[in-house]
């Protein structure tokens, strides 16, 4: 009778061991996945949401600004004369740019806002519960911070930076291809204004050629 319970005890401890190193592998598995999402969402340069990331939050952002009637502001923001930037410094310095720039406007945004890295030097800040009055003051702040500093690439060149701002409000008869549209128009009013300025869809013009660069 004592060896039978021995056998098991000795049986239950395997099954148990056994259990252990299934789920530990299950947790590496899933540990391997969640790394693999943060990958596929996140922008290698500037470690902060990558396109893919932007258009998949968008719909959502959108859905719930129609279903609850809340505020919701898209930003798109250009860097000014980034391609002379590049050609200053270098691609290695205009990496180091992109990385300031994108640190700056993180660490000045709220926490529910989101803030994406879309290509180049192209920005998309979503700001929940935010009309664009408000999105105005916000980056007008961020530019004047912007106008105080002078950058040093290398130790070397010293750059000062600035950076165009459309502005588009979410209506409810709205898709999300519309209010990125709109965003785009205010940018490109933005920079057919001269650059450097943040302009909002209501005061921007109704077509701005495509042209401006």
């Amino acid at each position: 009778m004592a060896l039978l319970n021995m056998n098991h005890q000795s049986s239950l401890q395997d099954r148990l061991e056994e259990l252990e190193r299934k789920n530990q592998l299950l947790e590496a598995e899933i540990e391997r996945l969640r790394i693999y999402k943060d990958y596929a969402y996140t922008d290698a340069l500037t470690e902060i949401p990558n396109r893919r990331f932007y258009y998949e939050r968008l719909l959502q952002e959108v859905a719930r600004a129609r279903r609850n009637g809340h505020s919701l502001t898209l930003a798109l923001v250009d860097l000014d004369h980034f391609k002379d930037i590049n050609d200053e410094v270098g691609h290695r310095g205009g990496d180091q740019v992109l990385k300031f720039f994108s640190q700056l406007l993180r660490v000045n945004l709220r926490e529910e806002d989101i803030l994406c890295r879309i290509g180049g030097d192209e920005f998309a800040i979503i700001l929940p519960e935010t009309t664009p009055d408000r999105a105005v003051v916000y980056f007008e702040r961020v530019k004047k911070k912007l106008d105080q500093i002078e950058l040093s690439i290398d130790g070397r060149a010293r750059l000062s930076l600035s950076f165009s701002c459309g502005l588009a409000a979410f209506k409810p008869e709205y898709l999300p291809e519309d209010l990125i549209e709109e965003a785009d128009h205010s940018l490109y009013s933005a920079k057919a204004r001269g650059r450097n300025r943040v302009v909002a869809a209501s005061a921007s013009a109704a077509l701005v050629s495509r042209a401006v660069h």
